[in-house]
């Protein structure tokens, strides 16, 4: 008789080494570090910014063919626009494409503000009305009028290859009301017409002298994650009664007014890895709608510097030009050291981003 195991007895062990096995396998499993799942935010903050580079360089008020040749000689990727965009069919248009330089639409910004000043002339007293616009405007009496507007224009431009973003937010007042819903309807049209295309949300602050700064904590109150791909601190210096005040008076560093900005917008949702910062810093001086020191360029380079330090992966600066400047406005068409300035603050960046 042949002393070897039955079949029934091979198969049970068998049986027995795989629940082993099995055993063994979820025992290490269970020691095993698992990877941390992280809430995700919507998925279209990263898909939006398609077309826009990774590290912009911008400029304002570049609004002809010679200061878009000024420009780009001093480095500038990208115009912000106010107004209607340039396209190829257009002196502008022709001039910042032969240089490679592409735009910044702003004019969903202008029908908001349109809107807001209607709503202004009729909800808050004449004096705040008069002290912030210039007209009314009747045809943006409800937000229906504003879509339509922005809905025409964005059907108009979509084909228009200079375009890369849109500037939807800028100065507001706190009377006329929240416009964080309005905005991420905005973003939803853009997305629609123009995908890729981000939309940049700008808030506002000012550097005084020595340590003091002004930013309200309501201005933060229009943000929102769905309504903003990219957010802009724009930050210029306060006014001033003595014209011959030294700019390296006030606090180019910022460094008490960006961890305030930072503060409000965080506390409403804001995260700098998916909503990135484009510092705007002052490069012009003289009057305007009041006093404004002119910055040297020991200064630009430090209020660049510090945007970057902070974690801003785009600079601009304003501005080439501005409807309100006069002969003796500085801007960089005029002044070689808000010129030297801007293109040290630059290299200042670059080499911030690249460390």
């Amino acid at each position: 008789m042949c002393d070897c195991p039955s079949r029934y007895h091979k198969l049970e062990v068998f049986r027995f080494l795989a629940i082993l096995l099995l055993v063994i396998a979820m025992v290490l499993m269970s020691c095993t570090p698992q990877p941390v799942q992280r809430s995700k935010k919507p998925q279209h903050i990263r898909k939006v910014n398609t077309f826009f580079p990774a590290n912009v360089i911008g400029g304002f008020g570049i609004d002809t063919p010679q200061r878009a040749m000024k420009a780009a000689a001093d480095g500038i990727q990208v115009v912000f626009k106010y107004g209607e965009p340039p396209t190829l069919s257009d002196s502008l248009g022709q001039a910042l494409n032969s240089l490679h330089l592409k735009v910044v639409d702003a004019m969903p910004w202008t029908y908001l503000h349109q809107y807001e000043c209607h709503r202004l002339k009729n909800l808050a007293s004449p004096s705040v009305y008069a002290s912030y616009c210039t007209a009314d405007y009747p045809g943006m009496a409800s937000e229906n009028a504003l879509f339509a507007a922005l809905t025409a224009h964005l059907q108009q431009v979509k084909a228009n290859q200079l375009i890369i973003g849109f500037w939807i937010l800028d100065d507001w007042i706190r009377e006329a009301g929240d416009a964080k819903q309005i905005l991420i309807d905005m973003h939803t049209l853009i997305q629609k017409y123009m995908p890729g295309r981000p939309s940049i949300c700008g808030f506002g602050g000012s550097i005084g002298l020595y340590q003091d700064y002004r930013w309200a904590d309501w201005d933060a109150d229009n943000f929102s994650p769905q309504g903003c791909d990219m957010v802009a601190f724009y930050i210029y210096t306060s006014s001033i009664t003595n014209v011959e005040s030294s700019p390296d008076a006030f606090n180019w560093s910022m460094e008490r007014l960006l961890p305030a900005m930072f503060t409000s917008l965080q506390q409403r949702g804001w995260d700098i890895e998916e909503e990135p910062l484009i510092g705007i810093g002052q490069a012009f001086g003289g009057p305007l709608d009041r006093y404004y020191v002119t910055p040297n360029a020991k200064d630009i380079v430090i209020q660049s510097a510090s945007f970057c330090k902070y974690g801003a992966t785009g600079l601009v600066f304003y501005a080439w030009d501005n409807s309100g400047f006069g002969p003796t406005n500085q801007t960089p068409m005029n002044s070689p050291e808000i010129e030297m300035g801007i293109r040290s603050g630059i290299s200042a960046c670059k080499s911030i981003w690249l460390s």
